[in-house]
């Protein structure tokens, strides 16, 4: 079998990625990337209002727990006090308080980054808005002005 024919059968079966038919494809949202400040703002305000105040919220939870099945060393007894199990628990919790801190100081991290990407946006286009604006002007009076 020469080349030519090897290639045309291969080509005949093969599967081709660069187009995708007449199908409707998935999304259905913008065909673009674009991410506007206030859709920054959006993501912020709502790590800072829902997601944040949330992740608090259950990470205290493991505490609470904690304190019910174990006790407080100053406060309550709790039903497990004094097992041996109390250690494998408490290496659990504190790798449990580990990782709710570096969650939480992600989205502290992640928000203020979205504030701060959307600021700098709004500065930057600003900036250009007023350069366009002085390239508007003329430098210099003309003398042609006065005819």
């Amino acid at each position: 079998m020469s080349f030519e024919q090897e290639w045309s059968r291969a080509s005949e079966t093969a599967m081709r990625l660069n187009g995708a038919g007449s199908a409707p494809t998935g999304g259905g949202g913008r065909a673009d990337l674009v991410v506007t400040p206030s859709d920054k703002a959006a993501a912020a305000k709502f790590i800072k209002e829902d997601l944040g105040p949330a992740a608090t919220y259950e990470g205290g939870k493991a505490t609470l727990a904690s304190t019910s099945v174990f006790g407080s060393s100053n406060t309550t007894h709790g039903v497990l006090r004094g097992w041996d199990t109390r250690k494998g628990l408490d290496f659990c919790l504190e790798r449990w308080g580990e990782a709710w801190q570096k969650i939480s100081h992600r989205l502290r991290g992640e928000m203020n980054a979205l504030y701060g990407t959307k600021t700098a946006f709004e500065v930057s286009e600003a900036d250009r808005v007023r350069s366009l604006n002085k390239a508007l002007e003329p430098v210099h009076g003309s003398r042609l002005n006065d005819l």
